[in-house]
């Protein structure tokens, strides 16, 4: 008798301690990551619902992340100018000096500006003139889906110091 109460009183705390969503990714409020290709050689077209990036143009995408090389003078070298923008159609919102764990509710429509892209500097300033530091924004996507997840850039360099991939933590936020 003993042994069948330990053995119930196991299976409770089981069955009614898993959160059966615990492996779905789009759980409001769970913080994901991700790591994109170097932008500075390859476009990557990244999804939210999949948690993964591609460089296929027609795979199913949220958000792109690339670079545009400029030459700053003429017979200078180029230089790889990184950016991001909402997929064709989407509309992205920015929140300013705020960490993704602040942001709890999806922003009034009219801070939603369609076709969002980065231009230039605008999502990092530079240590040292060397060093791409990403600023404390978190950007908002308005998704084919009707989901809203949250986006902030952590890191702009792989684990070797290579520039060029950006690192990103996201999470739904709530309809």
């Amino acid at each position: 008798m003993k042994y069948l109460l330990t053995a119930l009183l196991a299976f409770t705390f089981i069955t009614t301690g898993c959160d059966k969503n615990a492996t779905d990714s789009n759980n409001n409020g769970d913080i994901n990551k991700h790591s994109t290709v170097n932008i500075k050689t390859a476009t990557e077209y990244f999804s939210f619902a999949n948690n993964s990036g591609s460089s296929d143009v027609s795979a199913a995408h949220d958000v792109v992340f690339y670079s545009i090389k400029e030459s700053p003078a003429p017979g200078a070298p180029e230089i790889s100018f990184p950016r991001f923008r909402a997929k064709n159609g989407l509309s992205i919102a920015l929140i300013k000096n705020v960490t993704l764990e602040e942001i709890t509710e999806i922003p009034s429509s009219t801070d939603f500006i369609v076709n969002y892209s980065t231009e230039g500097d605008d999502w990092f300033h530079m240590v040292n003139q060397t060093t791409v530091v990403p600023d404390d924004n978190v950007y908002i996507v308005n998704t084919a889906d009707g989901k809203f997840p949250a986006f902030k850039i952590t890191n702009y360099y792989d684990e070797q110091g290579n520039s060029g991939v950006f690192s990103i933590e996201w999470k739904y936020l709530a309809d």
